[in-house]
This record gives structure tokens, C-alpha cells and sequence, in this order.
């Protein structure tokens, strides 16, 4: 009985003690300012960018207007920089400072306007750099405007990417890693859409832009085994008029022709622009063949990172 008390009268002094222990720590001065900080740094450590996995290969809608953030092999590419679009890759913890390149599926504004606000994001977030631009035919034009726009930030800079050689049906070669390679299909015209494919690991990503011709993306899905794809298209049932847009029954056709596994659709007019447009998009998209579409809204993306790909949504940080 003895021994026991002891031991329980042992057990009731060491529980005080770390009871006073926790206390005084809590208690002493400065303890809520560290507290404090721990706790900053906590969020800022949650809130950082992170450097995709080097066996990622993934897309994420990032904006409204044209823009989509491919991850592969532990690189990153842009796909158009519309309006938002810096804003949007942020919001998503997906800005860092050693973005590879940005695609331009086309020169039309509502493709481009983003561009100086990309290249200012890069640099908040530490890029020295120039970011490496890549798009069709007249593509100098629109990076030597926009380093004008931003003269007077010299740490934001834009510079034409030098590509590889045109391989006829095999596409141009726009960018190469050895691990990871980037093919641009049409776009040799002033005026015309270019059409990229993203080749890592035996899969393939086809990117199509609002200009794109049918041609082209089945050209990229050639040789190619069910790749997902993310393309833009409007619709003249929607617009009530000719749009200069490539039209989603057109588009569900080259799709069906690419036997693409998955693929994600970013509507030339938004459906956020009116009430019930993602209703009217959602209800043509079923009627559309084979499998429709997802509609991509900002965070929407499609990871082929598995043996198949998968479309889901990515929460906003």
C-alpha cells in the first residue's frame, strides 16, 4: 500500500510540475508574440507555391479567360494568358518563379492582355529571367508590345522562345526537355490558332485554342494513344451570330475523331457572363459525342498523372 501511495503521490507531483512547466512557457513574456510568429509562418508555409512533382502531368484551368497551367515531369507552362490570369495561378498556389514557357494558341487580345501581368507575377515571385514566349505566326510583335507596357519594370520581362525544327506530320517542335516535349500543329499564318500537344512518359495533352482549325487538332492526336485534351470553342446557338471561334459541334467532332480519354471545354463567353449560360453549355455538352466535356471553370483540371485520366476540381488556396 505504501509503495503505491508513493507512486501515486510521485504521478500528481509530476503532473503539476508540467502543468506549471506549460504555464510559465505560456506565460512568460514575449510567449504570445512567438506564438504569434509560429503561427505566420505556419500560414505562410501553407499558402507558398509548390514545385510540381516530377511524375505530375496535369492541367488546371486557371481563369475565365484563356489561360490553363500544365504540370509536367516538374515543369510548368502557361496556355494562353488572358484576362485574370496571373491573378487566377496565384489564387490557385500555382505562380512560382521558374514558370518554363507560356503557349499562345493565338494573337487575339483576349488571348494576350495578360501577358504583363504574368510576366509582373513571375516577378514577385522572384523570377530574374525573361519569360520565354511561344505562340504562331506574328508572335514577336505582341512580346515586343508588352515589354513596352512594362518598361517600367525591368525585373518583368518577356523574350521569344527559339524553337525547333517544322517535322511535318510530327508538328513543329516547340520546346524539349529530353523527358518532356511541347509540338505545335498549324498557326504558320498570320491570324491562324496553333494547336500544342505536351508529350511525358508515353501520354499525351492536347491543347486547343479558340482559332484552332479541326485539321489541326486531329494532326495533334495522330500517332497518339486516347489523349486528354483542354480546348476552347464558342457557340453559334448561344451567340445567336458568326463567331470567329472555332464552334462546339465542330470541335465535339475533332474530338471524337482524336479518341481523346478526357477532355475539358473553356467557353469562348464564359458562363459566369450570364445567368443561365452554364446551364445552356451543360445541356448542349450532353448531346455532344462521345462523352461530353467538362465545362472548365477556374480549378477545374484534368490529371493524367494515372493510367487514365481523371477531371476534378482543385480548391482555391
Amino acid at each position: 500500500m505504501k509503495l503505491r501511495r508513493d507512486i501515486l503521490l510521485f504521478s500528481a507531483v509530476a503532473i503539476s510540475a508540467a502543468a506549471g512547466g506549460w504555464w510559465f512557457l505560456s506565460n512568460r513574456p514575449g510567449a504570445a508574440v512567438d506564438a504569434f510568429h509560429r503561427e505566420h509562418r505556419a500560414q505562410q508555409d501553407a499558402s507558398a507555391p509548390r514545385l510540381p512533382p516530377a511524375d505530375a502531368f496535369r492541367a488546371t484551368v486557371c481563369a475565365a479567360g484563356p489561360c490553363v497551367v500544365v504540370e509536367a515531369g516538374g515543369l510548368t507552362f502557361i496556355f494562353g494568358a488572358g484576362q485574370g490570369a496571373a491573378e487566377g495561378i496565384e489564387q490557385l498556389g500555382l505562380m512560382h518563379a521558374n514558370i518554363d514557357a507560356v503557349l499562345l494558341p493565338d494573337l487575339a487580345l483576349k488571348t494576350v492582355e495578360g501577358l504583363p501581368a504574368l510576366a509582373g507575377a513571375g516577378a514577385r515571385a522572384g523570377r530574374r529571367q525573361p519569360l520565354k514566349i511561344y505562340g504562331p505566326a506574328g508572335m514577336l510583335s505582341v512580346v515586343d508590345g508588352a515589354n513596352l507596357i512594362m518598361s517600367a519594370t525591368p525585373q518583368a520581362r518577356l523574350a521569344a522562345g527559339l524553337e525547333g525544327e517544322d517535322q511535318g506530320a510530327g508538328g513543329r517542335l516547340v520546346f524539349d526537355s529530353g523527358v518532356v516535349s511541347v509540338r505545335g500543329f498549324g498557326g504558320v499564318e498570320r491570324g491562324m490558332g496553333r494547336v500544342y500537344r505536351i508529350d511525358f512518359e508515353g501520354r499525351s495533352l492536347i491543347l486547343s485554342g479558340c482559332l484552332a482549325l479541326p485539321a489541326d487538332i486531329i494532326a495533334a492526336a495522330r500517332e497518339v494513344k486516347e489523349p486528354g485534351a483542354v480546348v476552347l470553342a464558342g457557340s453559334e446557338r448561344l451567340l445567336g451570330s458568326l463567331s470567329s471561334c472555332i464552334d462546339l459541334p465542330t470541335v465535339a467532332q475533332a474530338l471524337s475523331q482524336a479518341k481523346v480519354s478526357a477532355s475539358v471545354l473553356l467557353p469562348a463567353d464564359p458562363p459566369g457572363t450570364h445567368p443561365l449560360a452554364a446551364a445552356a453549355w451543360r445541356e448542349m455538352l450532353s448531346a455532344s459525342e462521345p462523352s461530353a466535356p467538362r465545362i472548365g471553370l477556374p480549378g477545374t483540371m484534368i490529371d493524367m498523372s494515372g493510367e487514365k485520366a481523371i477531371v476534378r476540381e482543385l480548391r482555391k488556396k
